[in-house]
């Protein structure tokens, strides 16, 4: 790992604590558990596109309508490497830093927003581990129906020749 991928660990590490301890105190925000499937639109395949996910969201106006949070995704395959006979365990584990909008607090409240953060995949393969990483955003729209949470995503990197994937996701706001 070079210097610049430790920083920016460093970095995700110390904005997830900073989140996580303010979800301990009395005043948190709404935290999240959710799981679902992640895709490209070419490629419809469903193995290894499972993903959990998790955060909170912490209210910075009044009215309760301007969400700041953070947001973890990861999940763990195996996938067959090509041209041999290894298979490679894969461990994506992207972390996004969100601002959202949700209206209303009655009933189904639906959001929107978007997030930037650290895209990355821990590729395990014996004798020749890999971390890939880049920085990129996604952009999400969802419905809070009291606990139950639906969220649909869509992620990009920065870098050019990114591909774009979409994100359909179920869980529970708390």
């Amino acid at each position: 790992m070079n210097q610049w991928n430790a920083k920016v660990a460093l970095r995700g590490a110390a904005i997830a604590l900073l989140f996580l301890s303010l979800s301990a105190s009395a005043s948190a925000g709404d935290a999240f558990v959710r799981g679902g499937v992640i895709f490209q639109p070419r490629d419809l395949e469903f193995a290894g596109r499972w993903r959990a996910d998790f955060g909170s969201d912490y209210a910075v106006n009044f009215a309760q309508t301007i969400y700041v949070g953070f947001e973890v995704q990861s999940s763990a395959f195996r996938q067959d490497v090509a041209g041999s006979e290894r298979t490679a365990t894969l461990v994506p584990l992207n972390g996004f830093v969100n601002v959202k909008y949700k209206s209303g607090s009655i009933g189904a409240r639906p959001y929107g927003g978007g997030g930037i953060g650290l895209l990355s995949t821990f590729v395990l393969l014996a004798g020749d581990n890999n971390w890939d990483n880049s920085m990129g955003f996604h952009f999400l729209g969802g419905v809070e129906l009291g606990s139950l949470s639906l969220e649909v995503q869509l992620q990009r990197g920065f870098e050019s020749g990114s591909e774009t994937t979409y994100a359909f996701y179920v869980g529970f706001v708390f």
